[in-house]
């Protein structure tokens, strides 16, 4: 303010005050310098105090702002541990889904190997079963070709004995030797031949059974191995899966039943006469037929 006094008075009176008009004005503008002085300390006074409240206030609303801020940032820290728990929760269901999605992956490639071995297995019975078909057919024929040439035999058996018969004896020595020839001529063929509609007549020799026999009892180890075997990949696969096990059922059944059935049939109806003739002494699986036989014996005695 002194300064600007002082260019003032340079400005407006750049020579000497001679006038006294002059000096009453420098006088004026003195007092309205010490007014402006004084307001600009009011004005300073009143400035430091608006601060000193401005401050306060100020930093009350830091405070406030602050502790604020505070509560907000210890309410995202609780809600970013829940969500970095819950995450670590579904890190671990995600590891124990990955771990069952593996052993079921492990579980169906085991299962696809067994249905391919257990399909492979099947397409070897069915062919083993066409086989024993065909054998089936083969042997029907073959008994059929015995049948007739043993009817052809028969008949020509017939047409011998009835011309024994009826040529006219000579002398009583020739009928004394040819009666126990024929008795004994009949008795063989009692034996080994019977009327064609006699259901037990024999139709196979020793051997020819003895080789069916074997055959049979060979096939039907080998079914029921197959058998074992099915039943336990089945039970195996039932153990394995979640519900409850299947009962388990045999491959193409009727086949094998019904072949079962025509063996037995051709078998018991073949060796019953050799078995009344004690032609078979040794084979172990005549037993119930012996004892069949035995009953049946008893009964007609």
């Amino acid at each position: 303010l002194i300064d600007l006094s002082r260019c003032l008075l340079r400005k407006y009176h750049p020579g000497p005050l001679e006038i006294g008009g002059g000096r009453r004005e420098a006088q004026d503008l003195l007092t309205q310098i010490a007014q402006l002085q004084e307001e600009n300390k009011q004005l300073m006074t009143n400035l430091s105090h608006k601060d000193v409240n401005f401050l306060e206030e100020e930093f009350q609303k830091h405070e406030g702002m602050s502790e604020r801020e505070r509560q907000v940032m210890k309410k995202l820290k609780e809600v970013v541990d829940k969500q970095r728990d819950e995450i670590r929760a579904k890190d671990r269901e995600l590891g124990l889904k990955n771990e069952d999605v593996e052993a079921l992956q492990q579980q169906q490639n085991r299962l696809m190997k067994i249905n391919h071995d257990l399909r492979h297995r099947i397409t070897v019975v069915e062919a083993q079963g066409k086989a024993l078909i065909e054998q089936k057919v083969e042997l029907e024929a073959y008994l059929q070709t015995k049948e007739q040439e043993m009817g052809a035999l028969r008949t020509e058996l017939g047409k011998l004995r009835e011309k024994v018969q009826g040529e006219p004896s000579q002398n009583g020595e020739d009928i004394q030797v040819e009666e126990p020839n024929k008795e004994e001529y009949i008795s063989e063929s009692e034996k080994m031949a019977m009327d064609l509609k006699d259901p037990n007549r024999p139709r196979f020799t020793l051997q020819e059974l003895r080789d069916v026999l074997h055959e049979r009892n060979e096939l039907k180890s080998k079914v029921f191995l197959l058998q074992e075997e099915l039943l336990y990949y089945k039970s195996d696969e039932a153990d394995e899966e979640t519900r409850p096990p299947q009962p388990t059922t045999l491959i193409n059944p009727k086949p094998s039943t019904q072949q079962e059935s025509g063996i037995k049939r051709l078998i018991f109806t073949a060796i019953m006469p050799m078995v009344a003739a004690g032609l078979i002494p040794d084979d172990p699986t005549l037993q119930p037929i012996r004892r069949l036989m035995s009953l049946v014996g008893t009964s007609v005695f």
